[in-house]
């Protein structure tokens, strides 16, 4: 299933925020229910939309997709996410800005929602292994498994 809402060939990158959450040494993911990479873990995350701060709508997208209400820290990372078809022209492509969550904040109850057709907490050390996590998401964890938590507050 495809779920577009114009951001199929765009004419510009889409800003987007990624919810990265750590507690006891595992991070949440959602799987991906729509395209691009559906069937694929990632962090939880979307489109940030108009009016919308990042934290705003990092916070939305969390409980959106997962059910778990925390407060934002501030931003971790950012990345790019570009998806080409077999001519190489762009399917897509986001502009994520990660930010991290206090995991000492987290409230609610863990379900899959939104565009998230399953969630689970992942052992950091597994998700690199895996074939079925973005690759995105695979160098945030590497740089979490580095202990490199610097972030910006907001």
């Amino acid at each position: 299933m495809t779920k577009n809402c114009g951001r199929l060939y765009p004419k510009y990158a889409i800003a987007a925020v990624g919810c990265v959450l750590v507690k006891n040494n595992s991070i949440l993911l959602i799987k991906r229910g729509y395209a691009p990479r559906p069937g694929v873990w990632a962090v939880p995350g979307g489109a940030i939309e108009a009016g919308e701060t990042i934290d705003e709508a990092a916070k939305r997208e969390l409980e959106e997709e997962t059910g778990i209400v925390a407060e934002p820290l501030g931003i971790i990372g950012v990345f790019n996410a570009i998806t080409r078809d077999e001519l190489g022209k762009v399917q897509y492509h986001y502009v994520i800005i990660d930010v991290l969550f206090d995991s000492n904040t987290i409230k609610g109850n863990l379900r899959a929602g939104g565009d998230a057709i399953d969630v689970a907490w992942i052992p950091l050390e597994e998700v690199i292994k895996r074939d079925d996590v973005t690759k995105t998401t695979k160098k945030l964890v590497e740089k979490i498994l580095n202990k490199d938590l610097n972030y910006v507050p907001f």
